[in-house]
């Protein structure tokens, strides 16, 4: 076998010493043993408030088939009072399978590990607030025969890859791995999740040659860049179709431009099109071996090869690849746009694989960004009088909104707008600006009980269109038209008040009601609970476990409704499912206490926590039997499923006003009042009703009759 080395998060290339085999009689296991002698030096917690990753690393054998680790020393620390016990958490880049290793099991092991497929290993110590450091050490690497990689993930004869220089790829060091830049608002990066860790450190842009011994080259300073680990979203890599991480980077400090205000340039994300004959591009920094140049080691080659396959969140082609080649953008030669990213090879038993943009933790880590990736706005939107819960079923509700500049940007005055969707889609309306940039936003009618969607925007003085929440429409505000409301139950879950569990053919996942510990962000976990008491109903809550098998249910106590015919049932939901299969999150309601149910929603997998709200007389008559259940099912157990219910409210809405007399909304009927039904005089529109504003006696006309009534009203509203 040929030299190997080892990257890790320390950033060091290590020797080896060749085994050697005297044995007879017996066919001993093909294998290396290779120094790298590795210490993670101490181990803190720092100041995490639930079980985390507290330290990663990537054990890497290039071109081994397989690799197992000898542990030196292994001290977990210790866990506090009442907490889990510290372990490692051995993952498989290659397959995604994983070891749990306590000090237990070291010792059972004679510390090492299992044997792992594939070249790479990441390590991870997890542990509780509060625990004791931790060091890990690890003195050698025992690896299998290499793959050449001209079998494994080159799909032909021979490397077709060709030297090319496209700006939006980066080569990612130490961990030798590729990076590009992509759409989203601030232009920040895409890799696959077996990349990252600490080992994820520098972007390289405008990579030179390597030398003619094949060792990398590097580009000045002023192409490289330095990773904000608080941007870092990344799911470890977990196999096949399931490898995916999104991160940023710092401004170069020699030129003080971002990536992408440098290279100019980026790749637009699309989902992976049916197969239909397209071809595919891989661009990025693999490895070479002979007959290829020395000198095109890990610097930048591309390739064009088949479109194969489109199953599930896994694009598969026939375009070459190696090692290094990981995190490369797939391309689809028709469109130019990235569909996927590159992370597995396997051409040797039909094509190379990468993860689909599509894929659900992406999607939502796309929605979602951390650090540098985190827009920033040129506008700043302030509403000093708050944010409406209720709006005025006839329209007029009043909100304030200040728009002032960030930076060296000014707002334009007049250019104000209140973007609103009450079930028509999305409209549009001009706000009353009472200063320059200071507004008033008018909610428009709406029928009462309708759940109004909106947010605001403005313009800069450069003509920028700038939308508070910043990625709106995606995200919005809402209010209620109505009145008001008249509460009948509501439930935080701070307490046990009457909620029971039903688990059918359940493995784990079962509901309970805690305080979400969360996943470190790579497993789908809520982070917290909806409302901000603490509590919810969550599926297992411990780290690292989902939803297998199901439906676990979770079932409210009885409600008796005969009094209350206009309820409405809210609740905030959460649903994951990294692979957006058929498993769902059944919402359901009876009306003879459980013993039929019909159904309200069944969600699919979707971004964070969402309330949904319902009409119970849309299903049944209310009646003193009614009952409500929630169920979540990864059956089959394929993909990685997570659910939570929090902020459960049965309630009524106000929809008659207490004060239809105060056209001016200032709570008292006075003369302004009557100066309001004077300037409204006249007969209503045709067709009429409905009633128009002002018509207090429902004739269709607004004359001396309805004065009367505004004096009939006289004084402070109730």
């Amino acid at each position: 076998m040929r030299k190997k080395t080892l990257r890790l998060i320390c950033s060091c290339v290590f020797g080896f010493f060749a085994a050697t085999n005297t044995s007879a009689q017996v066919q001993p296991l093909e294998q290396e043993e290779i120094r790298v002698n590795f210490d993670s030096g101490q181990i803190l917690v720092g100041d995490i408030v639930e079980r985390d990753t507290v330290f990663s690393t990537v054990v890497r054998i290039p071109d081994a088939s397989w690799i197992r680790l000898q542990f030196d020393r292994a001290i977990l620390g210790t866990a506090p009072q009442g907490g889990q016990e510290t372990i490692l958490r051995l993952t498989s880049i290659q397959d995604g399978v994983r070891q749990h290793l306590n000090l237990e099991h070291l010792n059972e092991w004679l510390y090492t590990s299992a044997y792992f497929n594939g070249d790479a290993v990441m390590l991870e110590v997890i542990s509780d607030p509060g625990a004791e450091p931790s060091r890990i050490s690890i003195p050698r690497v025992w690896a299998g025969p290499e793959f050449a990689y001209i079998e494994r993930s080159i799909c032909g004869p021979t490397d077709d890859r060709v030297l090319s220089d496209d700006p939006r790829t980066s080569r990612l060091v130490p961990i030798g791995c590729t990076s590009w830049l992509i759409d989203d608002p601030n232009h920040c990066f895409l890799t696959a999740g077996h990349c990252t860790g600490s080992s994820a450190q520098i972007c390289e842009f405008n990579v030179p040659l390597s030398d003619s011994f094949g060792n990398i080259q590097h580009p000045p300073p002023a192409d490289q860049y330095a990773i904000d680990p608080d941007s870092m979203q990344s799911n470890g890599g977990q196999g096949i179709g399931n490898d995916w991480a999104y991160f940023g980077c710092f401004p170069n400090t020699e030129t003080g431009l971002t990536p992408y205000e440098a290279q100019g340039d980026y790749f637009n994300l699309t989902f992976p099109p049916p197969v239909s004959g397209q071809d595919i591009r891989i661009t990025g920094y693999g490895t070479t071996s002979p007959p290829v140049p020395n000198e095109w080691n890990q610097a930048q080659k591309t390739h064009v090869g088949p479109f194969v396959d489109s199953s599930g969140t896994v694009v598969g082609y026939q375009t070459d690849t190696t090692g290094g080649n990981s995190g490369s953008p797939v391309i689809n030669e028709d469109t130019g746009e990235a569909i996927g990213i590159h992370t597995h090879g396997g051409c040797s038993s039909g094509q190379n694989n990468g993860t689909g943009i599509h894929h659900a933790g992406l999607q939502d880590a796309l929605a979602n960004p951390q650090g540098v990736c985190i827009p920033v706005s040129s506008l700043e939107f302030t509403f000093p009088n708050g944010m409406p819960e209720f709006v005025d079923p006839s329209g007029g509700t009043t909100m304030r909104v200040e728009v002032t500049g960030v930076g060296d940007e000014e707002p334009e005055p007049g250019t104000g707008l209140l973007h609103y969707n009450i079930g028509a889609g999305w409209q549009s309306l001009a706000m009353n600006e009472i200063v320059d940039n200071v507004y008033d936003a008018i909610f428009p009618a709406a029928e009462c009980t309708v759940v109004i969607q909106y947010y605001v925007s403005a313009e800069t003085v450069g003509n920028s269109f700038i939308t508070e929440p910043w990625n709106a429409p995606d995200a919005y505000f809402t209010a209620i038209s109505a009145y008001g409301e008249i509460v009948t139950f509501e439930d935080n879950f701070q307490t046990n008040t009457g909620w029971t569990v039903e688990n059918v053919n359940v493995d784990t996942g079962a509901w309970v009601r805690a305080v979400p510990v969360g996943s470190g962000g790579g497993r789908g976990d809520p982070p917290t609970d909806a409302d901000g008491s603490g509590m919810c109903y969550v599926t297992d809550n411990r780290f690292d476990e989902d939803v297998d098998g199901g439906p676990t249910r979770l079932l409210s106590p009885t409600f008796d409704l005969t009094n209350v015919p206009g309820a409405y049932v809210s609740y905030a939901r959460w649903f994951y499912n990294d692979d957006n299969d058929v498993d769902r999150l059944d919402c359901e309601i009876s009306d003879d206490n459980g013993a039929s149910w019909m159904l309200m929603e069944s969600v699919p997998h979707s971004s964070g926590w969402i309330t949904a709200l319902f009409k119970v007389s849309d299903f049944f008559t209310p009646n003193n039997q009614i009952r409500f259940r929630f169920s979540a099912t990864d059956n089959p157990n394929n993909s990685v499923t997570e659910a939570g219910i929090d902020a459960f409210i049965i309630r009524s809405f106000i929809c008659t006003s207490p004060c239809p007399a105060d056209f001016t909304g200032d709570d008292v009927v006075n003369i302004d009042d009557i100066f309001a039904v004077l300037g409204l005089w006249g007969d209503c529109d045709d067709p009429c009703p409905p009633y128009c504003t002002g018509d207090l006696t429902e004739d269709c006309t607004i004359n001396i009759d309805d004065v009367f009534a505004v004096l009939g009203q006289w004084g402070p509203c109730d």
